[in-house]
């Protein structure tokens, strides 16, 4: 809303915007405190973060963000050679992108298939959907582990990805309504180019369909990048950095000035989901629901 919009508004309207704008700058101010603490903290010497964590840093200690290449490591649980910065970062890498992928793949086209078609038992498949979505299994956890144990997925990366292929989770919920509003015209008038269903569905639905997809795949590489539990679960011996960070830990006493080092990984580690929001963020904004249709 422009100044001039706003100054037409009546009192009442004006009071609730900015009531909205003094409950955002409050929510985003809770947010960047966090990590501003930290980039403090990680400039200063152990002796200075222990002797007041608030204060500023006598010397702007620089240097601890090259360290954290060098010096960060994480030994695991399982005992053997600690892991460093480098190599947790390159499983951080692989395990979002692969997961990521797999995931908003398989939703995409089990959305679409169900979406699109009718065929016996796709009503049941839905309803099983939104059944495992809305009522937690809490005891599903053990069971999965036994599973993918008894498979080979654990501490297999050649296998692993095979788990996050399943589809049937929030990601298709979210497809498959977008897929119900598309309207079909554009699926019939490619019929009647000849274009058979896989066609339709690449150049014609999947073009429509992108900025949801993005929108999805950035909200998910968020969760993946933060995530400590799926590689702490089934992928000890290949830590990222959300695990990495809570190894950390227990072999912090190798590290001189461990702390600010700690905190100085934490805040290399928050940038790449700050830049692809920041680079994606039109993408995500973007006008979903641009129609094509001509009269």
């Amino acid at each position: 809303m422009t100044p001039l919009k706003f100054r037409k508004q009546p009192i009442s309207v004006k009071i609730i915007y900015v009531a909205f704008f003094v409950a955002f700058l409050i929510f985003a101010a809770v947010y960047i405190y966090p990590l501003l603490w930290a980039f403090i903290n990680s400039l200063k010497s152990m002796k200075e973060y222990a002797t007041d964590s608030l204060a500023m840093p006598s010397t702007w200690r620089w240097r601890h963000y090259f360290e954290v290449f060098t010096e960060f490591q994480a030994v695991p649980l399982s005992g053997g050679e600690p892991f460093r910065y480098m190599d947790m970062l390159f499983n951080s890498l692989w395990i979002l992108v692969v997961k990521v992928f797999v995931n908003v793949a398989s939703s995409m086209l089990l959305a679409y298939a169900l979406a699109r078609f009718r065929f016996p038992g796709s009503k049941f498949l839905y309803a099983m959907v939104i059944f495992a979505n809305t009522i937690p299994i809490i005891g599903a956890g053990p069971a999965a582990y036994r599973l993918a144990m008894n498979l080979g997925m654990v501490n297999n990366p050649m296998t692993i990805w095979l788990m996050w292929a399943g589809g049937f989770d929030f990601a298709f919920i979210v497809l498959y309504g977008y897929f119900k509003g598309v309207s079909p015209s554009y699926s019939e008038s490619a019929k009647i180019d000849g274009a058979n269903n896989w066609t339709i569905f690449i150049k014609v639905i999947l073009p429509q369909v992108t900025p949801c997809l993005a929108a999805i795949a950035i909200t998910q590489a968020t969760g993946v990048w933060n995530d400590y539990s799926t590689p702490m679960i089934y992928m000890r011996d290949y830590p990222n950095l959300a695990y990495g960070m809570y190894l950390f830990k227990d072999s912090s006493f190798l590290v001189k000035d461990s702390m600010p080092i700690y905190f100085a990984a934490a805040v290399i580690s928050c940038m790449p989901v700050i830049i692809l929001y920041t680079c994606s963020q039109n993408l995500i904004l973007n006008n979903m629901t641009t129609g094509g249709l001509k009269g």
